[in-house]
Parts: C-alpha cells; structure tokens; sequence
C-alpha cells in the first residue's frame, strides 16, 4: 500500500486541471468516471453525483463501508482517478443521513 501521508504532499501546490477536464460538460466527465468505476468490482456500488470543472468528483454510496475500510480505499480510488483520468481529481463523499432505526423511532434527528 502507498503511504499518502508525508510533508512533502503536505505543503504541494494542488495540480490544476488539465484542458481535457477543465473543457469537457459535465456529463462527458461523470461519464468518463462511472467507465472507470464499472472497470474494478471494488467500486461497483459508487454513484457519482458530481464532476466539477476543479477537479472534484462527488459520490455517494448507500452501502455501509467499515470506516478503517474506507479510508484506504477512497484514497487508492482516488490515486487511481489521479493517475488514468486527471491528476488534479479529488474524491469526496456525499455525507448520507442517519441510518440508525433506534433514533429515527425515537424522534432524534441529527444535523
């Protein structure tokens, strides 16, 4: 596994788009990022929500993942999308409600 964690990708300048994702609609690069998922079994249940000019791509997913999974996985995922689509790609969840039925039976709402 890589180490994502030094000083030097602390303190780098975030790479920029390139002109093929920075000019392309939206549509074109949702869907150059679902070809890539559809391509690893890992990554079937993402739904992508979002591709923004900027680099950042948006998923949600509604399967529970254990969080010391995750993590890692965003991170590989994310190396992945780096290195076959655009290196300026960054990957952010959806933040998805509360799925504890104890709560939502009792009233409690989260926000």
């Amino acid at each position: 596994m890589i180490n994502y964690i030094n000083k030097e990708n602390a303190i780098a300048d975030s790479p920029k788009p390139g002109k093929d994702w920075k000019f392309s609609s939206e549509e074109k690069r949702i869907s150059i990022i679902i070809e890539k998922l559809k391509a690893n079994e890992l990554y079937k249940d993402f739904e992508v929500v979002k591709a923004d000019d900027n680099g950042r791509v948006e998923l949600k997913i509604e399967k529970t993942i254990p969080v010391n999974i995750r993590g890692v996985m965003l991170l590989e995922l994310e190396e992945m999308l780096k290195t076959s689509v655009d290196e300026s790609i960054t990957v952010w969840l959806v933040p998805v409600g509360d799925k504890s039925k104890l709560r939502n039976l009792r009233g409690i709402k989260i926000k």
